[in-house]
């Protein structure tokens, strides 16, 4: 067959792979013109047909292979890295300390501190970087720390707080961790060195030191916010009205806030006088008498007498007291104890010379409360314990009326303790400007702490007398039972004293306080709640309930007495030591009874177990001739 039928026939299979590697190898030549391969790509690939079907399919699989192989690649290459790092081991971190002259060419040596306080020498490929270290800087070193490989990106001021002596010279520094611990040299940072230069730190600054590494970083800012106060109280004020929640309010409420009026609103008066700005006051008496109720009292007061004289609302003024107990103070560190009872008092008399402006324009100083809670436990009488004898030396020398700093500034000091005789008498004498003992409650108080603890409470009716009335009527009824002399007490203890043959009996009101009074109304009152959520009906407190309730108060306090601490719920007489203690038995039921006259229009009003006629107080027995004691 001739050249032009076959030509006829078909296509010759040879030029068609011929002519499809010459179009694959123009496309992928880097040579000719990218816009001329870019024209033959789109045209390739808009119009594919059975003759360039083979040469797309080509280019396609040919960039498939070069992809899986690049990633292949790049996969091997991080293989390769991780297992170089996993024989290197891990970079390290260290401290630069100082360059070590070249010696003869040689590479340049840094001498480092690593984080465990080895020193290391590394050398410094680098010699572009050697201007860049200085004494402190954080630096970055190969696994096996021999090279030095680049200066971290952020230095780490962190390590213990120690107190700057003296600088030595222009690298060292003396310092100390802890008061009254020996001293250290240190290698102190260029950062240090300049803000010691620029007299931004002083001896006795707090300083960031590393005693692993000898180095001295950096000084701490002086704690000069509020924020840093530590023993100052930051609670809301205490809603306690005198005349509202205080039935037999002591004299020391009225004396402060006498004291602080006249300080913030005539203070030329009582320097004419030579009178101090500071107030000091002890509150002595046994556990639950009210000096907790009293202190709460005069915190609101002194809050109310600023919000006048600044003219801004009690919820927006800052705090201005500090509450300092003996766990806050004492340390098993020797020195610490004293040390946290000068920040407490720095803290007090710092912020007492802060100013604020009032309404109209004027520049005040505020008052300050520091209450030292049981005092006794940081000022007990020397000779007892070493840790007590070491801070009270301090403490006198802090508390002391006539020390100038104290004097002229506007604190109110006030003590409270349940055992003054464990007190170091020098401690009385400085915090002692006025004594206000805090006894039991006696007749007339008991009537008035009782009307404020049950105001507004809800008292079972049913024969029309007002709220006012019934409460009357069982207050009264309840100081009889207390207080009566003729009535049925048959006293809760007899105590004998050594020395004595002669037995004295402790009746129910010899251990009245304000605390007992308010457990008794809180158990009657909810025995009645408890009552009234069973019937489903507005009840209220009954007479009954309030007498069960303060005897099983009393009894309470019976099973917990012994010789030892009788005194802590009972007055005894000075220097009197209990011998033997019996209780006396008690009455199985209560056995209160009123007492009517004949008269049966008087005695018809009685319309119901514990429930009290209108215009009848309810009399008990020997109300009518009852003592006031």
């Amino acid at each position: 067959m001739s050249t032009s039928k076959k030509k006829a026939h078909g296509k010759n299979p040879h030029m068609a792979m011929s002519k499809q590697h010459l179009i694959y190898l123009t496309i992928a030549d880097p040579s000719l013109p990218w816009q001329h391969r870019s024209d033959m790509a789109r045209e390739l690939f808009n119009h594919v047909n059975p003759e360039t079907e083979p040469i797309v399919r080509a280019i396609l699989d040919d960039v498939g292979k070069q992809s899986a192989q690049a990633v292949s690649e790049e996969k091997a290459r991080q293989l390769d890295a991780i297992l170089k790092g996993l024989q290197e081991g891990p970079m390290r971190g260290a401290v630069f300390i100082e360059m070590l002259p070249s010696q003869g060419g040689s590479a340049p040596v840094a001498l480092v501190i690593l984080d465990d306080g080895t020193e290391a020498y590394a050398i410094v490929p680098n010699e572009d970087m050697l201007a860049a270290f200085r004494l402190g800087d954080r630096v970055v070193l190969d696994g096996k720390g021999r090279v030095l490989l680049r200066r971290a990106a952020s230095a780490l001021h962190t390590g213990e707080v120690a107190r700057l002596e003296r600088r030595i010279d222009g690298r060292h520094i003396e310092a100390s961790l802890r008061a009254g611990a020996e001293r250290a040299v240190y290698l102190a940072a260029p950062v240090l060195i300049d803000q010691i230069k620029a007299g931004q730190v002083s001896p006795g600054a707090a300083l960031i030191v590393s005693p692993r590494r000898s180095l001295a970083l950096t000084a701490i800012p002086a704690e000069d916010k509020l924020s840093h106060y530590r023993f100052l109280e930051r609670g809301p004020v205490p809603d306690v009205q005198v005349d509202r929640d205080i039935g037999a309010p002591p004299r020391c409420i009225d004396e402060v806030a006498r004291h602080v009026r006249m300080e913030l609103e005539q203070p030329e008066l009582r320097r004419r006088y030579r009178l101090r700005r500071c107030c000091t006051k002890l509150l002595c008496g046994a556990s639950g008498t009210g000096k907790s109720l009293a202190i709460a009292a005069i915190h609101r007061r002194l809050y109310e007498i600023m919000s006048e004289a600044i003219g801004r609302p009690i919820d927006q003024l800052p705090p201005r007291v500090f509450r300092i107990r003996a766990s806050q103070i004492l340390s098993m560190w020797l020195g610490e104890s004293e040390k946290n009872w000068q920040r407490a008092m720095d803290e007090a008399l710092q912020l007492a010379d802060e100013t604020f402006t009032a309404a109209d324009g004027r520049t005040i100083k505020l008052p300050v409360l520091i209450v030292l809670e049981e005092v006794d436990g940081i000022g007990r009488v020397r000779g007892h314990e070493a840790i007590h004898d070491r801070i009270l030396t301090t403490v006198l020398q802090s508390l002391d009326p006539g020390r100038l700093e104290l004097a002229d500034r506007l604190v109110v000091v006030l003590a409270t303790t349940n055992e003054p005789q464990l007190v170091d008498p020098a401690l009385l004498r400085r915090v002692g400007g006025a004594i206000e003992h805090f006894s039991r409650l006696r007749r007339r108080s008991f009537v008035a702490v009782l009307e404020k603890l049950t105001r507004g409470l809800p008292a079972i009716s049913n024969n029309g007398c007002t709220q006012q009335e019934l409460w009357e009527g069982h207050i009264q009824d309840l100081a009889a039972w207390f207080f009566s002399p003729n009535g049925s007490d048959p006293g809760l203890v007899e105590l004998t004293f050594a020395g004595s043959t002669t037995p004295v009996i402790k009746y129910r009101r010899d251990f009245l306080t304000g605390a007992l009074v308010d457990a008794a109304v809180q158990q009657a009152a909810a025995e009645a709640s408890q009552a009234e959520l069973e019937s489903g009906e507005p009840l209220g407190i009954t007479l009954e309930q309030m007498l069960r309730a303060f005897d099983a108060q009393l009894r309470g306090i019976a099973g917990q007495l012994k010789e030892q601490n009788v005194g802590s719920f009972t007055d005894l007489p000075d220097g009197a030591r209990v011998a033997m203690l019996r209780r006396i038995p008690q009455p199985a039921h209560l056995s209160f009874e009123y007492h009517r006259n004949a008269d049966p229009a008087k005695s018809a009003r009685s319309t119901g177990p514990g429930v009290t006629a209108c215009g009848d107080a309810g009399r008990g027995p020997g109300l009518q001739n009852g003592s006031s004691r």
